[in-house]
Formats: C-alpha cells, structure tokens, sequence
C-alpha cells in the first residue's frame, strides 16, 4: 500500500521537478534572448507592448509561484521520505513480530513435551527414591544382621572362654580334691 502511494508521490516529484526546469530553461532562453535584442531592436509598436507586459509579469507570477511549488514540494519530499521510512521500520518491525508468532505453536508444543517430560522424570525420581529408602533399608537390615552375627560370635567366644575356665577350675578343683585326699 505504502509501496504504491510512495512511487506515485516520487513521480510526481520528478514530473514536477522536470516542468520546472523545463520552464526555468525557457525562462533563461528568453531572458538571454532578450538581453541580446536590447531595447533598440525592440519595434516602437505601442499596442502590443502593453500585451507584452501583461504576459511577462503572467509569466513572472507564474514562474514565481513554480518555485515556491519546487520548495513546498521538496519540503513535502522530505517528510514523505521520513514518513515512509518510519512505516518501512514499523512494518519491518510487524513482520518480525509475524515471524515470530509463527514459532510460538512449536514453542508451545515443546514446551508442552517438556513439561511431560519433565513430569515423567518426576516420577522415575520418585521411583529411584523409594528404591532408595528400600536399598537404606536393606543395609539398615544387613547391619543389624552383621551386629547380631558379631555379638552372637562374640557371645559363643565368651561361653568359650567361660566354659574353659569352668573346665580349668573343675579340673583345679578334683586336682586339689585328690591332693587333699591324699
């Protein structure tokens, strides 16, 4: 849309910047032509004079109002040039922004898979974890095991002993029992 307006105003800029020069060059022709004739080759014909002078301050009203028309139309120039490269950034801007929405459905749908994914670790942590507090238990159970097997070692160590020394003092015992009898 604005690519359309934008070459229409551009030529007619160039159709109006082309009719001025056009009417600036034939002003500087008959300015020169006239310079060259001077006012004695000039025919003494009063009537068309006055026609003549009419035509030229025409023609100088004319010429003077195309130059202000160049001005405002370069002034124009400049703020539809600033003005279209401000939409040509907005409109970079929006198709950016277009792009970009394009990417959000696989955004979500990654997200989405994320997010189950994430949920399934969630589970399978909570799965290792309740193998976890199992595999603590069984070495909970396995150092108990351990224990009971080392003080139960230690307790027939202990009988051993006790039963050895039971056995010394019982065989002291007859021995001091046959010398006294003795």
């Amino acid at each position: 849309m604005f690519e359309n307006f934008r070459e229409r105003l551009l030529t007619v800029q160039q159709d109006l910047a082309t009719g001025l020069k056009t009417l600036s060059d034939k002003s500087r022709d008959a300015a020169v032509k006239k310079k060259e004739r001077g006012i004695e080759h000039l025919p003494k014909f009063s009537a068309g004079v006055e026609l003549l002078s009419r035509y030229e301050d025409t023609w100088a009203t004319l010429h003077r109002q195309a130059m202000e028309c160049a001005k405002a139309g370069e002034v124009v120039d400049g703020e539809v040039i600033m003005l279209s490269a401000y939409w040509e950034k907005k409109r970079n801007a929006l198709s950016q922004l277009h792009e970009q929405l394009q990417h959000i459905p696989a955004f979500v749908m990654d997200l989405k898979c994320i997010t189950s994914r994430l949920a399934q670790l969630e589970a399978d942590f909570e799965e290792l974890d309740g193998h976890l507090n199992h595999l603590e238990d069984l070495c909970r159970q396995c150092e108990l095991q351990r224990l009971k097997h080392m003080q139960s070692l230690q307790l027939e160590s202990y009988k051993m002993k006790k039963r050895k020394a039971l056995e010394a003092i019982k065989v002291l015992r007859r021995f001091s029992k046959g010398r006294a009898k003795l």
